[in-house]
């Protein structure tokens, strides 16, 4: 019997020049995956962090798949 990978969602914010910062649900095995992610889709100009991670039943709530990018 083999273990399932973990995962997690992480918070990640986009800092962006002139509006405001927006926070995205990232479900990924590492915050470093989620941020690449983030960066893949992102503009150039753009500061990208984590800021924290989501509770297993809130993600579970907001069905986030693997992946998938939300803006919370």
């Amino acid at each position: 019997m083999t273990k399932r990978a973990k995962h997690t969602a992480y918070l990640i914010a986009v800092h962006q020049r002139r509006e405001g910062v927006r926070v995205y649900a990232i479900l990924a095995p590492s915050a470093a995956v989620a941020m690449a992610q983030v960066y893949a889709l992102a503009a150039d100009d753009v500061r990208v962090e984590v800021v924290g991670s989501l509770g297993r039943d809130l993600a579970r709530r907001l069905d986030l798949k693997l992946g998938e990018i939300c803006l919370i």
